[in-house]
């Protein structure tokens, strides 16, 4: 007969076993007062008290209830599970019970050590017996068995302690995955200037690690990606992980952020209804245009490129209505005006820019300290994202790559004015510094 069908014909029978722990249970407690309530328990056909249960002769005058017959199910009212939930388990199961019909109450760490008041403490422990008996009466039989474990491991989330864990996961063999939801690894740690309490730079303890996870033959980096489903148990988990379209080739991509600029698909410039019409321009830009082009006589192709630098100069971008009037009066394709030549300088831009151009640095020096939370607070003073202008033409926003001031990080570039050390707190008064009315700097 198995130790998980033993004794279980026919209604529960369960046995309470109280343990005084010397004086620690049963110096607060009233053993006795115990005894009889769990008498009257339902499905109780055992109950029983000594001083020490655990030990060996304890052990032995539940084990001998099991064999004869009088007990199906143990509820034990002693000390923490942590302690000895695995030995009062093993002693039903050595005596033919699956060790799975065992329940602890826990009587001295929940009741007796932390109660004042005896009476107090005998009915909480009252409270916790009766609970502990009506719990075993549904619990079934169960078996351990042995199953094949995946040894691969997820770890989610690419701050410092998921970088960590990853790395040493990896070093002992494990493949791992690590998934990041933002675009790159380093957390908040990677907003920080110092660490607390030893104030080392922050920067010297991460970016070394976040080099490691790149470069580990160990460790597959899916930044920019969510874990979306998880199913399965411990050892054989699926995990569906979606990724997100960064809409580039990953293999070939630097990091420069150029193609942002030059994006023909987001900069794209519609081609006029009627291409062999002279488009519309007003007088006086036609005028100027005529001028420009005049210095270009016969030699269509070498004009372009001045030309575009001129009304990029005047405009701060190349206004749809030029490009197609330039396109029409030196008869070069549209295409080439705007994708050959518009899009691949990132001198020319095809939407509006402002009076002044914000340039934030993104590069890893002002990244870590703290240059994504500068980004955001300058997006919502001016009320527009990275890429964008103000409505009123007076500020263009950018992120850049790297302006050349690592030492100044976190660094701001507004024109031709660098920026040092700056701070969220002074980002409104650079502001108003460059805010213009009328176009006229106040």
């Amino acid at each position: 007969m198995s130790a998980g069908n033993m004794n279980l014909n026919g209604r529960p029978r369960v046995g309470v076993y109280i343990c005084h722990c010397g004086i620690n249970i049963a110096g607060k407690i009233e053993i006795a007062e115990l005894v009889k309530f769990a008498e009257k328990l339902p499905d109780v056909t055992v109950v029983r008290d000594y001083k020490f249960m655990c030990s060996d002769p304890g052990q032995n005058i539940i084990q001998a209830d099991i064999r004869n017959g009088l007990v199906n199910r143990v509820v034990v009212a002693s000390c923490s599970p942590l302690m000895h939930e695995s030995t009062f388990r093993r002693v039903s199961s050595d005596a033919g019970v699956n060790q799975f019909l065992t329940q602890m109450a826990n009587i001295r760490e929940h009741v007796s050590w932390v109660t004042a008041d005896s009476q107090d403490a005998t009915a909480k422990a009252k409270a916790l017996i009766g609970a502990a008996v009506h719990r075993v009466v549904l619990h079934k039989p169960l078996e351990k068995k042995t199953v094949p474990v995946h040894p691969d491991v997820l770890v989610v989330g690419g701050g410092i302690a998921g970088i960590h864990a990853a790395l040493t996961l990896a070093e002992s063999g494990k493949k791992v995955y690590l998934v990041e939801r933002e675009p790159s690894i380093g957390g908040h740690m990677a907003q920080f200037d110092k660490t607390f309490p030893t104030l080392d730079c922050a920067a010297c303890i991460l970016t070394p690690k976040m080099t490691q996870v790149r470069l580990h033959p160990n460790i597959e980096l899916l930044s920019y990606s969510e874990v979306d489903s998880v199913d399965g148990y411990i050892g054989n988990f699926d995990v569906k992980v979606r990724r997100k379209a960064r809409f580039v080739n990953e293999d070939k991509c630097t990091g420069c952020g150029e193609c942002t600029v030059n994006c023909p698909v987001h900069n794209r410039i519609a081609p006029p209804e009627h291409p062999e019409v002279e488009p519309h321009l007003d007088h006086e830009v036609k005028s100027w245009l005529t001028n420009l082009l005049e210095q270009y006589k016969g030699r269509a192709r070498e004009a372009l490129l001045p030309l575009m630098i001129e009304v990029n100069r005047q405009y701060r971008y190349l206004p749809r209505d030029i490009i197609h009037y330039m396109a029409w009066r030196l008869d070069i394709p549209l295409s080439d005006v705007a994708l050959q030549v518009a899009t691949f300088y990132n001198v020319f831009s095809l939407k509006p820019r402002g009076l002044h151009t914000i340039r934030i640095c993104m590069g890893t020096a002002c990244f870590v300290k703290g240059s994504g939370r500068l980004l955001e607070r300058l997006e919502r003073e001016l009320g527009i994202k990275t890429g964008e202008t103000t409505s009123n033409l007076n500020f263009t926003l950018e992120a850049v790559r790297c302006i050349g001031c690592c030492a100044l990080a976190p660094a701001i570039r507004i024109d031709g004015d660098t920026y040092a050390h700056v701070r969220q707190d002074r980002i409104p008064r650079l502001l108003r510094k460059y805010t213009v009315e009328g176009g006229v700097k106040v």
